[in-house]
């Protein structure tokens, strides 16, 4: 008998919240939930449990098994899985067809008309996160063909970050709760791009329509921080729209720009530490010149190149050390963070970061593979 059963919902939801149509996959319902639960098992620390998917009467169990000392953790997957997924069907079933109806789903007329696709934030850390990523939206290949929210260049590149700042490998995922603003996976240059159908102001992306559920899912999501009552983990916010839309859904205590650290009640009275950053895609840009990312060449500006990465390290440093405690004052932290990697003995270690990230490469552009041609020093 398995330790509980998780209620997902009726099947055509769970059909549509777990992306399974992607065309000729092959897969069955239950081989695409198990699919992503099982990496977010992994990515918790969970992997004694095992996840089997069953339908009954036109609804879709979640069967947790393992050991009983994981008992805990079914239940709390009970609870935190199943509002995941409710938040989920209301952005889909209440503000999608809003959004097609005014004309903005997908409005690029360059794109296929059915190449976004609705999908959530899957396969990642649901109850033992450290920190919170709160990014635009997703890219389309982490659905089709990767299947895995974090194989992307860009959480790759901060994974490095991390580890450079102290966090063991195979922990960066605790550090990787990504939620992204909007659930709809698009091609990757949509988020800057603009056109007579997009808003004025937001672009391509509705970011601006999906306020309800970024409430909803950063709550969630935002945990308490251990042993320190009071306080919740922390929130790094990359992009300029996502903290343009962060600073309007959570009111920080300082308008959210690049390199402001401060800080925000979201949860209670909890005080949430907040960081706003570059996306981390920036620095392949910036690099390898925005037109010939995955070159695998470095051709920019050495001083500018430089300076951004010295900007991302602090980030990630920041935090590492706010999900350690929460408790130290965002702005000074962050201030400590930066001179540490100013500092002239950590040059080296900087300059072969830039070396490696600055070598993306792309072999085969179609297949959306991704390599780095000049090993890794972390």
């Amino acid at each position: 008998m398995a330790l509980c059963s998780i209620d997902l919902g009726a099947q055509p939801d769970v059909e549509k919240l777990f992306s399974s149509n992607v065309a000729g996959d092959g897969a069955t319902l239950a081989a695409t939930v198990g699919h992503w639960f099982a990496q977010t098992l992994q990515r918790d620390g969970n992997a004694a449990l095992t996840a089997n998917l069953r339908i009954d009467g036109g609804r879709c169990l979640l069967d947790l098994d393992g050991p009983a000392a994981a008992q805990g953790a079914c239940g709390a997957y009970a609870e935190r899985l199943t509002a995941f997924l409710a938040h989920g069907l209301a952005a889909l079933n209440d503000v999608v067809p809003q959004i097609v109806a005014a004309g903005k789903w997908n409005p690029d007329p360059t794109q296929p008309g059915d190449v976004w696709r609705f999908f959530l934030p899957l396969g990642l850390p649901l109850l033992n996160q450290r920190s919170l990523q709160f990014f635009h939206y997703p890219p389309l290949r982490l659905l089709d063909p990767m299947r895995d929210y974090l194989n992307d260049p860009v959480p790759k590149r901060w994974e490095e970050l991390l580890r450079a700042n102290g966090v063991a490998a195979g922990d960066e995922p605790l550090h990787e709760c990504v939620m992204d603003a909007t659930p709809i996976a698009a091609p990757d240059d949509q988020g800057s791009k603009k056109s007579a159908k997009g808003d004025p102001v937001w672009g391509l992306i509705p970011i601006q329509c999906f306020t309800d559920y970024q409430k909803a899912q950063v709550r969630l999501l935002l945990n308490g921080a251990p042993g320190r009552p009071g306080f919740t983990i922390p929130v790094v916010v990359y992009g300029a729209h996502p903290r343009d839309i962060f600073t309007l859904d959570f009111s920080p205590a300082a308008k959210l720009g690049v390199n402001v650290a401060t800080h925000a009640t979201i949860v209670g009275n909890a005080v949430t530490p907040v960081l706003a950053t570059n996306h981390p895609y920036m620095f392949y840009a910036v690099a390898q010149g925005g037109n010939s990312v995955g070159s695998g060449k470095i051709n920019g500006d050495p001083a500018k190149i430089r300076s951004l990465m010295l900007s991302d390290l602090a980030a990630a440093r920041w935090q590492v050390t706010m999900a350690a405690d929460p408790t130290g004052d965002p702005a000074a932290t962050l201030a400590a963070c930066a001179a540490y990697w100013n500092d002239p003995a950590r040059q080296p270690l900087v300059s072969d970061l830039i070396a490696h990230q600055g070598s993306l490469y792309y072999p085969n552009p179609d297949a959306l593979s991704f390599e780095f041609l000049v090993p890794s020093p972390v």
